[in-house]
């Protein structure tokens, strides 16, 4: 979590354990990993022949609670795919049923 530090002002991404992806910039976090993310959009990516053209819905500023993250890495902003191009699966949860 300490790593979290050097990311802060930076543009990162987020994976849940619903399998959302995130990004934004970190603005801040605490010591269970709750992240706030700003200027904040999910992308939603499609697999090849499902629809045309992926989602990207904006969603401002975000609080993201630390036990509904899997991932969090920093974007290098200069090898940024083209993401009306990427097509792939979708990812599974990591959500345990109860």
């Amino acid at each position: 979590m300490s790593d979290l530090k050097t990311f802060i002002g930076k543009k990162i991404n987020v994976i849940t354990t619903d399998a959302r992806y995130f990004e934004g910039i970190l603005e801040g976090f605490d010591k269970t990993t709750n992240i706030v993310l700003s200027n904040s959009v999910e992308r939603i990516i499609y697999k090849q022949g499902e629809k045309e053209e992926n989602e990207e819905i904006p969603s401002g500023v975000n609080i993201m609670r630390g036990n509904e993250i899997v991932c969090i890495g920093e974007i290098d902003e200069s090898q940024s795919p083209d993401w009306s191009k990427v097509k792939g699966d979708p990812l599974k949860s990591t959500n345990n049923p109860l």
